[in-house]
């Protein structure tokens, strides 16, 4: 990110200059009136103006000062460009006193083609006794600070949350009375003091101009009567068991929840949105997982010494290390965990012991293609549980091998025998692998109720077997299932009509305009949805991996209460 922070900084860079000094049409001095044009400010000006000010931020500016008066006293330095995240365009900083030094606490970003304020950060008063506006006053202050900055635009005022010293209200646009989805939302925030002190959007979303042509109209979408009955009869809730992020240390305690299926989030719109003429389901079809009947041996996998890991690399994965050198390594995590690492191979040497797991597969120069072999084991420490198993050999030519996934599915389901608890196990199997790999997710089912954990990812599961779908040699095995798991009885859940009713009490649908872009060609189009009204009430960042299920949003199951997790 470049940009000045101290005025002895600015030499060559920046400007100072009285606010009331910017025109909106040129770059020469023209004060307010009342005030006086300095002549050092009007040299400064003349000679580096056309490099340092473009003309449409200098009008963005005197914009903002008409709306925020109490900038109109303050010098303004103007730094380099700021490149993200979330923003990018020409910082500006307003200084306090005459003389003071540019400390960029009060400060904006603006567009430099059009000069557009993208961004606001005034410092916010420290109050002994708070006098925050109400509800319904930042409301109104936020909508005419909006329309002063809009030409057309209109928006409306939905959330105000009190966090971090701020009052901040969330504005949400709309177009022929229709929501859009919140990529174009702006947040207006104010102190303490009642005084409006920040501005925030997505990447200049607020001036966006949308081609009304594209956008359907409302006028024949099915009503919203009709809407939540279609959404009912869809019946968007399955009910599961989730575990939290983090293991216990002792028994790991499951909750059990009504989430939306295929997740919350789905591109740009909740999983359970309906199109709002059709009344269909928006989200993309997923690929349903197999129900799997495994019979466990009870075998327990552990390995805290040399002998117990070659012994349980023998017995489980039919693999001898007597061969390779060994590194074995401890890891100690700010959770409390601590995980034991098993290495076998031969590395470059300029790869030390400790970073040996992050070249798995990287081999020496020299080294016969039978000594080409690299397996690691991770245990738990303290307990010696298995929890990864990694295999990689030397890259084969595969110009006449033959991919075969049963014979995969097959050597997979035989290994989750020796994994899975001893008796009658209940999984739900999916591929999420390719061409070249099979990648096989095993969750477990209690009383046909689903197990997730909080955070996992799509291609993760209780169980991930990934073998190479040429070769079928199970390369990567890892377990995330704990010792020892508490259920609350399903019995005691309240029906999924009571958790659909529930959740729509809290989060009723909403009609909206849902924008999509087509991963492949980028192009947008549009729909008109009835969604659930959470995606005008929070923020969401659509970012990162896919999880495979998303518990920002669900219902507990023993409470009926609506749970939304920010």
């Amino acid at each position: 990110m470049k940009g000045v922070s101290h005025l002895s900084d600015l030499k060559k860079t920046v400007l100072c200059v009285l606010t009331g000094a910017l025109t909106a049409t040129s770059i020469m001095v023209a004060p307010f009136a009342g005030a006086s044009a300095e002549k050092s400010a009007s040299s400064v000006l003349a000679a580096n103006a056309e490099s340092a000010v473009p003309a449409p931020v200098a009008k963005g500016v005197q914009k903002l000062v008409r709306l925020l008066p109490e900038l109109s006293s303050r010098k303004v330095v103007y730094g380099g460009d700021v490149d993200g995240p979330g923003v990018s365009g020409v910082k500006v900083s307003f200084v306090r006193a005459a003389t003071g030094t540019a400390q960029g606490e009060d400060s904006a970003i603006f567009d430099r083609a059009t000069g557009n304020l993208l961004q606001l950060d005034l410092v916010p008063a420290k109050m002994a006794k708070p006098a925050f506006p109400t509800d319904q006053q930042a409301k109104t202050r936020a909508q005419t600070f909006l329309t002063g900055l809009l030409a057309g635009n209109t928006y409306q005022a939905r959330e105000v949350k009190k966090e971090e010293g701020k009052l901040t209200v969330r504005m949400v646009r709309k177009v022929n009375n229709v929501v859009f989805d919140d990529a174009y939302d702006s947040f207006v925030s104010f102190d303490a003091a009642g005084r409006l002190v920040g501005l925030r959007m997505f990447d200049g979303r607020l001036y966006e101009t949308v081609n009304l042509a594209v956008l359907p109209s409302p006028q024949r979408v099915i009503s919203a009567a009709q809407a939540v009955g279609k959404w009912k009869g869809q019946r968007p809730l399955e009910l599961v068991y989730l575990l939290p992020e983090q293991e216990q240390n002792n028994q790991t305690a499951a909750r059990l929840a009504y989430i939306v299926k295929d997740g919350v989030i789905s591109q740009e719109h909740t999983g359970s949105a309906l199109d709002a003429f059709s009344g269909k389901r928006l989200a993309a079809p997923v690929q349903q997982a197999q129900i799997l009947n495994v019979t466990g041996t009870g075998e327990k996998w552990s390995a805290q010494t040399e002998n117990e890991a070659r012994n349980l690399l023998r017995i489980l994965f039919k693999l001898e290390s007597a061969n390779l050198p060994l590194a074995v390594l401890d890891e100690k995590y700010d959770d409390g965990q601590e995980r034991r690492f098993f290495i076998w191979g031969y590395f470059p040497e300029s790869v030390a012991d400790a970073d040996k797991k992050y070249h798995i597969g990287s081999f020496p120069v020299g080294i016969s293609q039978a000594q080409k072999h690299h397996i690691m084991l991770e245990t738990d420490a303290k307990t010696g549980r298995l929890i990864r198993f990694v295999y990689k050999q030397a890259d084969e030519q595969w110009s006449t091998a033959k991919t075969d996934k049963s014979r995969d599915r097959k050597g997979a389901e035989a290994l989750l025998r020796r994994l899975v608890p001893s008796g009658s196990n209940q999984l739900r199997l999916a591929d999420v692998g390719t061409d070249k790999y099979t990648t096989l997710v095993a969750d477990p089912l209690i009383g046909g109720v689903p197990v997730y954990r909080i955070g996992q990812m799509k291609e993760e599961g209780m169980y991930t077997i990934t073998a190479n779908a040429w070769t079928g040699k199970v390369e990567e095995v890892i377990v995330k299932r704990p010792d020892n798991m508490v259920f609350p009885a399903r019995a005691k859940a309240i029906n999924e009509q009571g958790a659909m009713e529930r959740l729509l009490q809290a989060m009723p649908l909403e009609l909206t305009y849902i924008h999509q872009k087509d991963r492949q060609t980028s192009a947008m189009s549009w729909k008109l949805g009835y969604d659930l009204s959470f995606r005008q009430t929070r923020s969401h960042c659509f970012c990162g991996g896919d999880v495979k299920i998303d518990t920002t949003l669900y219902v507990d199951a023993l409470t009926g209460q609506t749970v939304v997790k920010e």
